[in-house]
């Protein structure tokens, strides 16, 4: 597979961007993008220069492109959209348009160190992995398997650590939806006893879920309270609060996805409930349609 990396340079104009106030969560990276944040700040680290903070804008930024690039299966600096890397920046809520911003691209690569590597061979790109102007970064990746290159990679530079700002960020669609389908009855159990529970979720979104890719896999996880254990009706999930993910290695968009899995009755005889809701770990909470069962033990 070919592999292509692409890099912008941007020197901003001294104009502030009014920012709306969209609360938005703090940026989350998968394994692949941490991967690479730390790549890249131990080679500035070798180079004597400052290691970069995460910024929340420029991640949701970098995700948004590198999603934007994967589903449509394009490659450039230049959104479908029409927005130049700065522009997309400054609408994640990041100053562009005041401080030095850049944006690197890589596609065909698997893994971060193939990416760094890409661009270390690039003089272009060597000349801004080690500009001593760069404070904050944001990282993105995103696979389909439907696209010319699998997967695509975004990596946004900025000139000012913006990470406490992070009230005044606006959020973007990151392309992962779900709706309710069903699910399987309420349990009656002996105490001790294991059965198998199953819901449905359809991928209503415009993203593929993913089983086992970081950041794309979907997942059913305990909630009210969101991630809350539940050892005493864990049955080999995949952890306390994480339950289970899909039963097929992709669900479309537009297609169902099935969640299976088990759980054990306590041994105190009572009503239990166990309330679930799908995860895309490394990106977003999906929709909360209110999924639950009541357990009894008898």
């Amino acid at each position: 597979m070919r592999k292509l990396i692409a890099i912008t340079l941007l020197l901003a104009a001294a104009a502030q961007l009014a920012v709306g106030g969209i609360a938005a969560r703090g940026a989350t990276l998968d394994s692949g993008e941490s991967d690479l944040l730390a790549q890249v700040n131990a080679f500035r680290a070798s180079r004597g220069l400052s290691t970069l903070v995460v910024s929340d804008s420029l991640t949701l930024a970098a995700k948004w492109m590198a999603t934007d690039m994967s589903v449509n299966n394009y490659f450039a600096h230049t959104s479908l959209d029409g927005r130049s890397p700065t522009q997309r920046m400054a609408d994640a809520g990041y100053p562009a348009f005041s401080t030095w911003a850049g944006e690197d691209l890589a596609a065909g690569f698997t893994g971060a160190a193939q990416v760094l590597q890409g661009w270390l061979n690039s003089p272009a790109h060597l000349a801004v992995l080690t500009n001593p102007a760069y404070r904050a970064i944001g990282i993105g990746r995103s696979y389909s398997a439907g696209s010319q290159f699998g997967w695509y990679w975004a990596a946004d530079f900025g000139g000012l650590a913006d990470r406490a700002a992070t009230t005044s960020v606006a959020s973007f669609d990151q392309g992962f939806h779900s709706a309710w389908a069903g699910q399987s009855p309420d349990p009656t159990l002996a105490p001790g006893q294991v059965t198998t529970l199953v819901v449905a979720l359809t991928n209503t979104g415009y993203r593929g879920w993913y089983q086992g890719s970081p950041g794309q896999q979907a997942s059913i996880a305990t909630s009210s309270p969101l991630d809350v254990a539940r050892p005493e009706l864990a049955q080999g999930w995949i952890s306390g609060n994480r339950i289970a993910t899909t039963t097929t290695s992709y669900v479309g968009p537009g297609q169902t996805g099935w969640f299976q899995f088990q759980i054990h009755a306590p041994s105190t005889p009572g009503t239990y409930r166990l309330d679930v809701r799908g995860v895309i770990d490394g990106a977003t909470w999906l929709e909360d349609p209110g999924v639950y069962w009541t357990i009894t033990v008898r």
